[in-house]
């Protein structure tokens, strides 16, 4: 039995290819399943970008059962469950996925900074977070919250992460490389770190090994690590 924590993309992904070859799989998630594609699927761009990896994971949603726990230690493996803990002696795969690192910045700190990964889910629920926005850094998820945000607010973007800020209690303009920007949100990608908060021990798969916001890089990582670990065996 091979057990799986996270029921995203990775997650969903690695226990379809273990099913295929055989193998008994458990995979579980203490939140909704889908990780943040089920998020890119309520946003257009997002869903047209990703549309590929959002399809292939409904589909896969109709093959594997993913049970309702929070894995919260692996040595022993140890599954909170809405009945009580459950203890498992099997081998973990740990596919928690990635977030967004924090986004700081050199002068003051007011409202309306923002990490990528939190504007998506704020918009995902309908919430409006500015009217003049400043994006800095470089990412595929930079790109689609350009195409967003600009049919309806002013949008400007720079690759540079070295930003210093200006306002009180919200932002009202940014300084990178010594020019100007007035604004009042600024959405800042500092690169994305692995998501792991219980410190689970096992095989990290997917984006928890990629961090990153590119699917075909997180879907090749899942299917060379079944290779090697689990085809020849």
């Amino acid at each position: 039995m091979v057990l799986i924590a996270g029921a995203g993309y990775s997650g969903l992904l690695c226990a379809k290819k273990l099913l295929d070859l055989g193998y008994s799989v458990r995979i579980f998630d203490f939140k909704k399943t889908g990780g943040e594609l089920a998020v890119f699927n309520r946003i257009p761009e997002f869903r047209e970008h990703y549309g590929s990896f959002i399809e292939e994971m409904k589909s896969i949603l109709n093959e594997v059962k993913v049970e309702k726990g929070c894995v919260i230690s692996t040595n022993p493996i140890r599954i909170l469950k809405p009945n009580g803990i459950e203890f498992v002696s099997d081998e973990a795969i740990i596919a928690t996925g990635a977030v967004d690192c924090s986004p700081w910045v050199f002068g003051k700190r007011p409202a309306g900074i923002f990490s990528p990964e939190t504007v998506i889910k704020l918009i995902a629920d309908g919430y409006k977070i500015g009217k003049s926005f400043l994006l800095a850094g470089e990412s595929v998820a930079l790109d689609l919250l350009e195409k967003v945000l600009s049919k309806n607010f002013e949008v400007e973007k720079v690759k540079s992460i070295e930003v210093y800020v200006y306002g009180d209690k919200r932002v009202e303009r940014v300084e990178v490389n010594g020019e100007e920007f007035k604004c009042d949100a600024l959405i800042l990608f500092r690169g994305r770190k692995t998501f792991n908060p219980k410190n689970l021990q096992g095989d990290l798969i997917g984006n928890a090994v990629v961090c990153d916001y590119d699917y075909s890089a997180v879907r090749k990582n899942v299917e060379e690590f079944i290779n090697l670990k689990y085809r020849n065996k």
